[in-house]
């Protein structure tokens, strides 16, 4: 089994974090509007890693 990641797995990630974007984005049930932003926030970072990760890419 490989153990290293790769660009498809990259894009993996990618779709499963822009899915997890949207669950907190219609999510009604936050304690408070400033606790969904944060979190909002800390998917999009999250998503700018790893595109530039897959941006920096070498074959």
């Amino acid at each position: 089994m490989n153990e290293e990641l790769t660009k498809a797995d990259l894009d993996f990630i990618l779709t499963s974090l822009d899915y997890t974007k949207l669950k907190f984005e219609y999510y009604q049930e936050y304690p408070s509007y400033e606790f969904k932003r944060k979190e909002l926030e800390r998917v999009e970072k999250v998503i700018a890693k790893v595109r530039k990760l897959k941006t920096d890419w070498i074959d």
